[in-house]
């Protein structure tokens, strides 16, 4: 193999190599924005996980009754429909991450939320779109249903 051969395959290896651990990285990342989403409604504070939406104007949640745009508003739906009483707890299952971009990834899987009352399990699907802002990722857009 010649030296030119040889040396346009290490710079291919090594720009691969630095992808997949920058996608890896972001990924991890976003991983924990999860466990933090998990943790803050867990514990009944819905501050805090309302938080870990993107602090801009167009940030949205989406569910079967329509739309709610920026944090304010996504805050007051979270505390009119969700008061901590009816929290109970919540986990994820089947999560999947898309890388979109370097600014984006798409997510989904199961949401089951667990009454404390030891009601009936809300289950469905959730979707979003997660988004780097200043290299911290943040919810974006939030679809359940």
């Amino acid at each position: 193999m010649n030296a030119q051969l040889l040396k346009f395959i290490l710079v291919v290896l090594v720009a691969i190599s630095s992808t997949v651990m920058a996608q890896s990285k972001d990924e991890e990342m976003i991983r924990e924005v999860i466990r933090q989403e998990l943790d803050t409604w867990n514990k009944g504070d819905i501050e805090g996980y309302v938080e870990l939406y993107a602090p801009v104007d167009s940030v949205r949640m989406l569910y079967n009754g329509g739309a709610v745009y920026g944090k304010a508003n996504i805050l007051a739906f979270y505390q009119k429909y969700w008061p901590k009483e009816k929290m109970g707890q919540l986990r994820f299952t089947e999560v999947k991450l898309e890388r979109l971009s370097s600014e984006y990834y798409f997510s989904s899987g199961y949401f089951h939320v667990k009454p404390d009352d030891g009601g009936k399990e809300i289950s469905g699907r959730f979707s979003g779109l997660m988004k780097k802002i200043k290299g911290k990722w943040y919810l974006y857009t939030d679809h359940s249903g």
